[in-house]
């Protein structure tokens, strides 16, 4: 009384109340979370862009390097053939000019001394009186360091075209050291950084060491040979995305990555206006939807309460929290939902009896029903997995009746209940069918499941022996295929005389016992009733699907044979599902 006295004065607001002041609450934060998500999004964007500058900048260096490295390489292995006592000039002249020919890009090889000279180029013929090489510089570096070096842009002293040259040391009669030199058009490397595919309206640049620019994919034919920028040539050597203006002017963001160890850089950028102009156009966008939502939220909430009223009036599900003894009922403050809460709370305290067993507290036929339905639906969709079914039948329970009376069996049925309980997980089904037969169906992983179901069932035979007054159990075991459970329809489940949903077919049926009692003891005699007794499951169960009333039937005979084999032990009926 006090309860219902102290809900009734509880302040109510009607359920079209409460749906407008949600769309007036909820309207100013989802503004400032639109602002806010525009603002995050304009950044997310901005390290977005920067980050696939970074993505490109390297993947150009990366093949230029990778281009460098394979010719400074193809350079050595043309030196390491002649012999150092002895170089044969006309025979590495023969074997230059055949690489010359098969790579294109390659204008001309050349072997020059340690003073500029040429002993040869194969773009004259051999034996040709040739002028000292345009780029003394590299070649002197080339030969200091003792590894390969690419020059900067210069103006090649035989072909008279814009080239660079890549060199390589080189060992040759009796001390004298030459540099084997490779001399590369400008064109070679506007192929590479065309092959890059870079975004549209992005631009590619490669830089030498002194800031000329080699190539570039945009307006080359008025940029290369020029100097970048002196902004541009300042952080030359940084790898922070940043923004600056092109020779054009155009703000652009731009990305600087070295290539290898060459001295050279590439530059990948994108004008700022080209970013701006999407964000321009998300913004707007986002605008304009975020504008339309809230008009239609506050309309929607209007309209929606009306009709909301009158639903709540026929569908509510739930009205009050479940009562506890430390904590009372929580009383909503929904009018309407009030008037159905006490209705509701008996229907729930309803469910809660029919699905659990009185004695027990074990899942009764129709909880167990679904809970296997369930680990069932887990095995068809997983193959690793198998189901195991197990039926546990009391042995000497009649006896014990007869000797202590029913309160005694009562107390050992509840200590059989937390056996079973306490030999499998939480994510398996204990249930109780009636008398003092109960069942397990466990899902097991597949390469172990006939172990693990023998160890479960040694535990609860150990487990029944322990609580005395005589009593033990037997255990019929039943294990599924892995994976090898069809899926039923609808009407496949009528066909075969089951009902579609079975948490409530199951509740109110009685399970046939064995010969001997009435109480499942039945032991007695002759192993023909092993047959009915498993064809009675179908009876007890009605809403099991064909492959769990299966198991449950073949569990059902082997503990049969369990009992005939003496009783307080396990048997597995087909050996072969453990193969």
């Amino acid at each position: 009384m006090a309860i219902f006295e102290r809900t009734r004065n509880t302040p109510t607001m009607g359920v079209r109340g409460w749906l407008l002041l949600l769309a007036l609450v909820a309207g100013l934060p989802t503004t400032i979370f639109s602002v806010f998500a525009m603002v995050e999004h304009m950044r997310a964007q901005q390290e977005k862009t920067d980050a696939e500058l970074r993505r490109q900048v390297l993947a150009v260096a990366q093949a230029v390097d990778a281009e460098l490295s394979a010719k400074a390489a193809m350079l050595h292995a043309l030196a390491a053939s002649q012999d150092s006592e002895g170089m044969e000039v006309g025979q590495l002249y023969r074997q230059a000019r055949g690489v010359g020919s098969v790579h294109r890009e390659v204008q001309s090889l050349a072997l020059v001394g340690h003073d500029g000279s040429q002993v040869f180029s194969t773009w004259e013929p051999l034996g040709t009186a040739l002028p000292p090489t345009g780029d003394l510089e590299s070649v002197q570096r080339a030969l200091n360091e003792d590894r390969p070096v690419v020059s900067d842009l210069f103006q090649g002293s035989i072909s008279r075209q814009p080239v660079t040259a890549l060199g390589v040391p080189m060992q040759a009669d009796r001390g004298h050291r030459y540099a084997l030199r490779m001399h590369i058009g400008v064109a070679a490397y506007a192929r590479l950084l065309g092959e890059q595919h870079m975004p549209a309206g992005w631009t590619a640049t490669l830089v030498d060491r002194q800031g000329t620019i080699l190539a570039r994919t945009l307006l080359p034919e008025s940029t290369v040979g020029k100097m970048v920028g002196p902004r541009l040539r300042e952080v030359l050597g940084s790898s922070v995305v940043m923004e600056g203006g092109n020779r054009e002017g155009i703000p652009v963001r731009f990305a600087v990555a070295p290539v290898g160890t060459w001295g050279w850089h590439a530059v990948v950028q994108v004008p700022v206006a080209m970013l701006q102009a999407a964000m321009h156009v998300y913004l707007l966008r986002l605008a304009g939807i975020g504008g339309a939502c809230i008009v239609v939220g506050f309309a929607g909430a209007w309209l929606l309460s009306r009709r909301f009223v009158a639903e709540v009036e026929l569908a509510a599900r739930s009205c009050l929290l479940p009562e506890t003894d430390d904590e009372p009922a929580r009383p909503t403050m929904v009018r309407e939902l009030r008037q159905v809460g006490d209705e509701l709370a008996a229907a729930r305290e309803r469910e809660e009896m029919a699905l659990r067993d009185s004695l027990t507290g074990l899942a009764g036929r129709a909880l167990f029903l679904r809970h296997a339905r369930r680990l069932l639906e887990t095995s068809r969709h997983d193959t690793a997995l198998r189901l195991a079914v197990m039926f546990i039948d009391l042995d000497g329970f009649k006896q014990l009746n007869d000797r202590y009376g029913h309160a005694e069996g009562d107390t050992v049925l509840r200590r059989t209940a937390r056996v079973l309980e306490g030999a499998v997980r939480s994510s398996d089904v204990v249930g109780r069918l009636g008398g003092d037969e109960f069942v397990l169906c466990l899902a097991l992983q597949a390469d172990t499941a006939c172990e693990v179901a023998r160890g479960v069932a040694a535990r609860v035979v150990s487990g029944v022996a322990q609580i005395g007054f005589g009593v033990g159990c037997s255990v019929g075991i039943a294990l599924g295929k892995a994976g090898g459970y069809p899926e039923l329809s609808d009407e496949e489940d009528v066909a075969a005389g089951l009902p579609g949903d079975g948490t409530d077919a199951g509740q109110a049926a009685v399970r046939p016992h064995g010969p001997g009692d009435g109480t499942g003891d039945g032991s007695g005699g002759a192993g023909g009733h092993a047959d009915d007794r498993a064809r009675a499951i179908g009876a007890a169960l009605p809403g099991a699907p064909a492959p769990l009333r299966a198991l449950l039937e073949e569990a059902d005979k082997a503990m049969y044979v369990a009992k005939q084999a003496g009783k307080n032990s396990y048997h597995l009926l087909d050996m072969s599902t453990c193969e």
